[in-house]
């Protein structure tokens, strides 16, 4: 049997967790990577009593002492609930919500050091809390609007439309996600908002884009161009076309980025900054953000910085 002393908590289809399975494997650590789409192919046997945990792969047996774990990488939306659905047959329900709800009752290992921790990943994911935290460390944010009813929104300004939470639909066997858009103040008041309420912000432009990303108080920024020039709208639209210039932040944007991490008690945090006359503005933070595609794009070895702080 194989005692594990770091936990990876991902998806077989996360590629950013096989960078960090990479580098503990290069360092001799004893890991285990538990994806939550393959949880019904192990065999687990859960010892509360004695805090074991028992895995059984491919007629291995993975022991985890959860009072013993040193670190865990945990690549998971807070949210792991399976919604009920009238289409899907009452054992599949069953099935799904009771793994899931296994899943998250790994937050019992407690004593480990989390990146993220499951509760701070929770409170971190509301985008009005961190634009509140974030003007209280001084950075400056757009205007900002959240309604289901247009009416009300001030005259002559520009703004972009974007979803409360990360939106992620299905159509059919397709997944699909909401960018952020422009939009016209005519365009929000003719539209049906009454379905769900929306976050409306002024529109900066032009504007240049900046992604930071923060582990413990290591810091990687990049700014993000097409053409050497800054992107109107949502650059993620252009991603595979536009460069990612690593810079050097100043000294007091940097700190800030940094007590924001802090202050939601996150170990990482993925920033997105914009500059409109030189000035620079928060946009938000999420504390399971993508990262991998910099490591080529960029050269920044953030697999590094993360096993060192799950190391500490």
């Amino acid at each position: 049997m194989n005692e594990i002393s770091y936990l990876l908590l991902s998806d077989s289809y996360d590629f950013t967790t096989d960078y960090i399975a990479i580098e503990l494997e290069k360092r001799g650590r004893k890991y285990l990577r538990i994806d939550r789409d393959c949880l019904t192919n192990e065999k687990v046997f859960w010892n509360i009593d004695d805090n074991l945990l028992q895995i059984e792969r491919s007629k291995n047996t993975f022991r985890i002492f959860t009072d013993r774990v040193k670190g865990v990488y945990y690549r998971a939306p807070i949210y792991l609930r399976e919604t009920f659905s009238r289409s899907t047959s009452p054992k599949n329900q069953l099935k799904r919500s009771q793994w899931m709800s296994f899943y998250r009752n790994l937050m019992c290992i407690d004593k480990a050091v989390w990146v993220n921790s499951p509760s701070a990943t929770f409170h971190a994911e509301n985008k009005i809390i961190q634009l509140h935290i974030a003007k209280r460390l001084g950075f400056h944010v757009p205007r900002t609007f959240i309604l289901n009813d247009a009416e009300e929104l001030p005259k002559g300004n520009k703004y972009i439309i974007k979803s409360i939470d990360t939106a992620l639909l299905r159509y059919g066997s397709r997944e699909a996600f909401v960018y952020t858009n422009d939009v016209a103040r005519e365009e929000l008041i003719n539209s049906d908002l009454s379905l769900a309420p929306v976050v409306v912000q002024e529109r900066l432009s032009p504007k240049v884009d900046f992604r930071v990303t923060v582990i413990g108080t290591k810091v990687y920024a990049v700014k993000i161009l097409l053409d050497d020039e800054g992107i109107d709208g949502d650059w993620r639209k252009f991603k595979d076309d536009v460069s990612f210039i690593p810079t050097q932040l100043d000294n007091n944007i940097e700190s800030k980025c940094i007590k924001l991490v802090k202050k939601f008690g996150l170990a990482f945090g993925a920033i997105d900054l914009a500059m409109v006359d030189d000035i620079l503005y928060f946009i938000e933070i999420n504390p399971t953000g993508e990262w991998a595609w910099l490591v080529d794009s960029a050269n920044q070895r953030i697999y590094e910085a993360i096993c060192d702080y799950l190391e500490k």
